[in-house]
């Protein structure tokens, strides 16, 4: 096919328009609606707003030049971006050498026809350059693109699979949270904060929330219905969000590509090249650990780094018996023993640093009841209220010390082939990290003055990535882990 020549989205201009642009442009149209619609009054309001009015003219000035001079050109081989008009950049990127490519179509941008076009590289594992190109197209020109992509990689089907629907739901619950539910609503008022009135939008919300507390608190005290309330619409909008992403999801192998889409509302396609993925990651939380259930990540530049961490998911949901029978067929260079939940560790924590792992779980205990006896001593009528804020705070940390407990029996490190697995928690998760010897960036062995009295130690590994990911492993035998590197030819470095 010929070359093709495209222009970004409209939309794409406001993003090239700085944050002072709404901080000025909202209280103008406010103001303007507000007032009375005569001669005089209109008068009045351009005497008093004519400087924010220039001001907004010239980002908007600035903006549409700066979207005007990108151009986007893409034949069967490559993409090229040339940005600016004066000083002029051009940017290519061959077919073969992508890691990644993502079209997403967010509800959004599905109203005005356009799609983000991500695209990712390996570069960023050598330098500090940003070599993603992240574009917005109107959708048949993102379509266009994929076209071209796909049709560049091979064509042979090997494996196709889609979870089904109950599988979908059963993941979303067991990877729902309250904490990202939570943050999710944040940015959801951050960014209507900054169109409507505050103290609108806080009386609003103020009103809702009492009509439910208060409706509950027939039955349970109205700081325990408070906080039950927050818990729930946190875990709930995290739930929701999970399915409303992962809906629909399908992968697809050929032999040198994964095909994935996902997504109800938002929709979700991307290209992985494989033998560009850096790692891959089996995660737990404590509930799919009890219902021995996981879902199969990989590190792959440009994926899943533009939206959720969630959709670095290359398998959502798959039992322990098929952990084994989906590597092999996704990744079918990685021994499938390296992942399965019970690998033979080379390298396992000693019983003398099995303390180590219970540090963010003290600390995490100890903070809210070093709270709860500052605010008695400040607010001392308040002392019910503090009570149960302080009993909802210990939760986490006694979550986190169950999670550890259980890392104690399941962190180490084992060789396999060409491959190094890594089992590890980190927060709240269970990691089982995979990665080929020749990804192995560098091993720094951490030993803290504790640490060596007892001749024990930690392995902080880094691994390529879109920079490089740090995986630690903590508890280990110093003279072992020493040997261990050096028989499989890796350097060190001491910290």
């Amino acid at each position: 096919m010929t070359e093709r020549t495209v222009k970004q989205h409209p939309l794409k201009l406001f993003s090239y328009t700085t944050n002072y642009f709404w901080l000025l442009i909202i209280p103008l149209i406010r103001s303007l609606y507000s007032i009375s619609l005569d001669v005089n009054s209109l008068r009045v309001w351009l005497m008093g707003t004519w400087m924010d009015l220039l001001v907004i003219a010239a980002i908007l000035i600035f903006a549409w030049r700066r979207w005007e001079h990108v151009y986007v050109k893409f034949d069967d081989q490559k993409i090229s971006v040339t940005k600016g008009k004066i000083y002029s950049t051009c940017d290519v990127i061959y077919y073969d050498t992508i890691s990644s490519l993502s079209v997403n179509q967010t509800l959004f941008l599905k109203l005005f026809g356009a799609c983000t076009v991500t695209i990712g590289t390996n570069a960023g594992a050598f330098s500090r350059a940003q070599d993603d190109i992240s574009l917005t197209l109107r959708k048949s020109d993102a379509d266009r693109l994929y076209a071209r992509v796909k049709k560049s990689r091979a064509k042979s089907l090997r494996y196709s699979v889609t979870p089904n629907r109950i599988r979908l739901i059963l993941y979303s619950f067991v990877s729902s949270s309250t904490l990202s539910g939570t943050v999710v609503i944040l940015a959801f008022l951050y960014e209507t904060s900054r169109m409507f009135d505050r103290e609108v939008e806080a009386q609003l919300i103020m009103d809702t929330l009492s009509d439910v507390v208060n409706r509950i608190s027939v039955y349970v005290s109205p700081v325990v219905a408070g906080v039950s309330v927050v818990i729930a619409i946190g875990w709930l909008v995290s739930f929701m969000t999970n399915i409303f992403c992962f809906w629909n999801y399908s992968l697809t192998r050929c032999s040198d590509s994964l095909y994935i889409k996902s997504g109800l509302i938002e929709r979700n396609r991307h290209i992985l090249s494989l033998d560009k993925i850096n790692s891959v990651d089996l995660r737990q939380n404590l509930i799919s650990k009890i219902l021995r259930i996981s879902s199969l990540h990989c590190d792959c530049a440009g994926y899943g780094e533009t939206g959720r961490a969630e959709t670095s998911v290359v398998m959502p949901i798959a039992t322990e018996r098929e952990i084994n029978s989906t590597v092999a067929e996704i990744f079918p260079n990685i021994p499938s023993e390296s992942v399965y939940h019970k690998p033979k560790l080379d390298l396992k924590p000693t019983f003398q640093s099995y303390w180590m792992f219970y540090y963010a779980p003290v600390i995490l205990a100890i903070l809210p009841l070093t709270a709860f006896f500052v605010l008695f001593a400040i607010f001392p009528s308040w002392r019910s209220v503090i009570r149960v804020g302080v009993i909802v705070a210990e939760v986490p940390a006694i979550w986190l010390t169950i999670v550890k407990t259980l890392a104690i029996f399941k962190t180490g490190i084992a060789v396999n082939g060409d491959y190094v697995t890594m089992r590890y928690s980190k927060f709240y998760t269970f990691h089982t990290t995979v990665v080929p010897k020749d990804r192995i960036v560098k091993v720094v062995i951490r030993q803290t003055y504790l640490q060596n009295l007892t001749g024990n130690c930690s392995a902080v590994i880094y691994t390529s990535s879109r920079g490089t990911s740090k995986h630690v492993i903590t508890g280990l035998r110093l003279n072992r882990t020493l040997g261990f590197f050096e028989k499989n030819g890796v350097d060190l470095y001491f910290e």
